[in-house]
């Protein structure tokens, strides 16, 4: 067993993917496919499922990733040791979030004090998001009203309320604001599932005991503000998320005030890493609620 057979079993078991795992590395996907391979015939044992979809691991293969996670968390905190030694000029994040606008905030206010380091950005539904961080596959994300989890720390950084969009010439084009019940009558275009914009529109819905009808499900966010646009249902946005333009109508709703609160969340474990735990201290500086 050899370190370059773990660190691909790592990266493999981390990415769900070996060709993700090869670019992670900076190796060609025969390179990972022979270093697992290898792996495995040490071990006497499967350590994937491989799918269409990807990789999962097996259960004999948890414990062994748990173990990898611990000794490259521990040569991640010695890099950033050695980065800490030259003021983080150098070094890298990944982040994940389920939207770009407050993400892009916290990452602007933390290159104004650490320009050199690389930053690199996933955009995904909040269950997809949050699933790449208790993954590790990435270092940190911004989330919009995360669930406590004893592995996962917490920085609140952001407030927003919620607003419907109406098309133009609709019959609420002109409210300055409206309540749940003055929607109930007309047709919603609803997002995925593991959409955290939704799940907030469904749970005040259900309070409020209103049920619009359906027009279509999308899943995308654009997907939304265009089907909006060309008049086939009202849908719901986060303020920050509002687009510029003609052709909709974004509407204060008097239960949806200040319902989302953005959160940057890490691992425990990650915040060991200076790196890490410096990008946490500017989000809280930084924070807007």
């Amino acid at each position: 067993m050899r370190y370059f057979q773990l660190r691909a079993f790592d990266a493999v078991a981390r990415e769900g993917s070996f060709t993700k795992a090869a670019s992670l590395l900076g190796l060609t996907q025969p390179a990972i496919t022979t270093q697992i391979r290898n792996l495995e015939d040490d071990c006497k044992q499967a350590l994937f499922i491989r799918t269409n979809d990807g990789v999962t691991l097996t259960d004999a293969a948890r414990p062994l990733f748990e173990l990898t996670r611990q000794m490259f968390a521990t040569e991640e905190q010695i890099e950033d040791m050695v980065s800490r030694a030259t003021m983080f000029r150098h070094g890298s994040l990944k982040l994940a979030a389920d939207g770009p606008q407050v993400v892009l905030q916290v990452v602007a206010a933390f290159r104004a004090h650490y320009p050199g380091i690389e930053i690199s950005v996933s955009f995904g539904s909040q269950r997809e998001v949050w699933d790449d961080l208790l993954a590790y596959r990435v270092d940190a994300a911004v989330i919009g009203n995360a669930k406590s989890d004893p592995r996962v720390a917490l920085v609140p950084v952001a407030r927003q309320d919620m607003r419907v969009l109406v098309p133009e010439g609709h019959p609420l084009a002109t409210a300055s604001s409206v309540s749940l019940a003055d929607l109930a009558a007309y047709p919603l275009i609803r997002r995925e599932a593991g959409s955290n914009t939704q799940r907030l529109v469904d749970d005040a819905l259900r309070h409020a005991k209103v049920s619009p009808p359906t027009a279509m499900k999308l899943g995308s966010r654009e997907g939304v503000l265009e089907a909006v646009r060309q008049g086939l249902g009202i849908g719901f946005v986060l303020e920050r998320e509002i687009p510029d333009g003609e052709r909709s109508i974004a509407i204060p709703v008097e239960e949806l005030r200040g319902c989302n609160i953005d959160s940057l969340a890490c691992l425990h474990t990650q915040r060991k890493r200076g790196i890490v735990q410096a990008f946490l201290d500017v989000a809280s500086a930084s924070a807007r609620l």
